[in-house]
């Protein structure tokens, strides 16, 4: 299997205006809107599909703006271009990546568990149930895992040290923000961006990598279209 930085290589890099000429991107748009359609109108029986939380489009056109984006830095490193074998392409893309993805849609039955609170503030942090703390200890072991995980891949690509200056760096940028605002406001890490988040880290052409990716993407998708595009930072 070609590696991301491989194929990036053979193709002669690959400029913002070649994304628009790429079926994966039409690929990953068409997953985004059939993504969010599904959890606000099918999950949670919105009227209007296009709504989200505050039962308007603002939502809908802020994941679309996002997409793009994510695409770039993402998901144009694990799907699998049609330039080759379309079977492969098709087994990759639909089995590796879109399935994972619409199971990490039903994110939004995991809210139901009572004993798991997923809002990420420190102050529901402290106040979790100890079934809460023990599931997110359990995902944070996890996480760490599949980031060595990930390192191990960087470094077989070659780029060990920009992987890890710049997911450092993000998280740097999130704690110094949050730092300095500290007084006035408190952090609030909802689940769509921190899955989110990790959508331009999982960029692998590896299945573990892929399925990660898919399942960010999912999670990320139901957060918005459940609850919002929220705020990162709020008002004491």
């Amino acid at each position: 299997m070609v590696s991301s930085l491989e194929e990036t290589r053979k193709e002669g890099g690959y400029g913002i205006a070649r994304m628009f000429l790429d079926g994966r991107f039409y690929f990953w748009v068409c997953l985004v809107i059939v993504g969010f359609v599904y959890v606000s109108g099918v999950l949670c029986g919105r009227a209007m599909p296009f709504y989200s939380h505050n039962e308007g489009y603002g939502d809908f056109v802020k994941i679309l703006i996002s997409a793009p984006f994510l695409f770039y830095f993402g998901a144009r490193h694990t799907l699998e271009p049609s330039t080759g074998s379309w079977r492969n392409a098709a087994k990759r893309n639909m089995l590796g990546f879109a399935l994972p993805f619409f199971i990490a849609l039903h994110w939004f039955y995991l809210q139901s568990i009572p004993q798991i609170n997923y809002s990420l503030t420190p102050q529901d942090l402290m106040r979790m149930h100890p079934v809460g703390k023990a599931v997110f200890i359990g995902a944070g072991l996890l996480i760490l895992g599949l980031a060595v995980y990930h390192f191990v891949l960087a470094h077989r690509e070659n780029i060990l040290v920009k992987y890890a200056c710049a997911l450092v760096g993000a998280i740097g940028l999130l704690a110094a923000v949050s730092w300095v605002l500290r007084d006035h406001y408190y952090v609030h890490i909802h689940h769509y961006f921190l899955f989110g988040f990790f959508i331009p880290f999982a960029r692998f052409r590896n299945p573990v990598s892929l399925v990660c990716q898919a399942l960010c993407a999912g999670v990320f998708v139901e957060g918005v279209s459940e609850w919002s595009m929220g705020a990162l930072w709020y008002a004491y």
